[in-house]
């Protein structure tokens, strides 16, 4: 049996850090299986595993499952337990199936709850832009990272406006950054000094979004060395730059609106949007 408190104190770890994380609970079980009903353990994506699942081959591949396929929802797995590897199904609700080759011959069903949220803003830049950015995005449901090599500028405001800051040299930023398919990045360090160098640090990662802050001919002027170092148009052109929503924005906090909309737009560009019932349309109609 695991210890409870070192469990839970495991997870509140794991969850501040805001790495990919994942608890797997034994929801149910049938016949001869080294699993029992609420055995569970926490899966993050790199870092050591915690709890217990009966062990096994059926644990090792639920953990093999999530850090391959990384699921954003909850969802039930079902596993027969044989010396085949064919899998029978357990349950018509189950929607993955994963075979083993365990010779218990039982089954088992695990519930897995993703622990993070995916939607994670790198902010490269503690300046007051950044640090408006930040406390924007988090009310908008980001988990937000703001890195800096300034340690004062950090310390000074940074704590408890985003969940996390870290201080490190902008070319160790990779010990950071998670580069996935749910990474937002927006590069706007001190003076634009290091804008170039992080950005051609990232641009060749796997990203949800990059952005870089600057006018349009600061803009251009970088794009036009990165293009003479030997970067393609193709890849420039994913960048959004100068960035944001056209408002007219000038203050810190206007300028982290315009950011704030354009990542919220990336954010829900792939959601189904829904059609306007038709007695709303009659009755915006009549009301005309």
């Amino acid at each position: 049996m695991i210890d409870q408190q070192m469990y839970f104190e495991q997870m509140k770890k794991y969850m501040n850090e805001g790495s990919a994380l994942w608890q797997v609970t034994i929801i149910t079980t049938d016949g001869s299986t080294p699993a029992k009903p609420g055995m569970k353990m926490i899966i993050p994506l790199k870092s050591e595993i915690f709890g217990n699942l009966g062990g096994g081959e059926m644990e090792h591949a639920i953990i093999d499952y999530i850090r391959e396929r990384q699921p954003t929802s909850s969802q039930v797995l079902a596993f027969k337990l044989n010396n085949s590897g064919i899998f029978t199904e357990v349950d018509k609700d189950v929607n993955v199936d994963i075979s083993t080759n365990m010779i218990c011959g039982g089954s088992v069903e695990v519930f897995i709850e993703p622990l993070f949220k995916k939607d994670k803003l790198y902010i490269i830049g503690a300046g007051h832009c950044g640090k408006a950015l930040g406390h924007i995005a988090k009310l908008c449901g980001f988990y937000v990272v703001m890195i800096d090599n300034r340690e004062s500028s950090l310390v000074k405001e940074g704590v408890g406006i985003v969940d996390r800051c870290v201080h490190i040299a902008y070319h160790d930023i990779g010990s950071v950054i998670e580069f996935d398919d749910f990474a937002y990045i927006v590069i706007m360090t001190h003076g634009h000094i290091h804008d170039k160098e992080v950005l051609e640090y990232c641009i060749r990662s796997k990203y949800k979004y990059l952005g870089m802050i600057g006018s349009n001919n600061k803009v251009q002027q970088t794009f036009a060395n990165m293009l003479s170092n030997g970067y393609t148009r193709e890849e420039l052109e994913k960048v959004h730059a100068p960035i944001g929503m056209r408002i007219s924005s000038h203050t810190p906090y206007e300028i982290a609106v315009s950011i704030t909309a354009e990542l919220i737009s990336i954010r829900n560009k792939d959601k189904t949007s829904k059609p306007i019932p038709q007695e709303m349309v009659n009755c915006n109609n009549n009301a005309n």
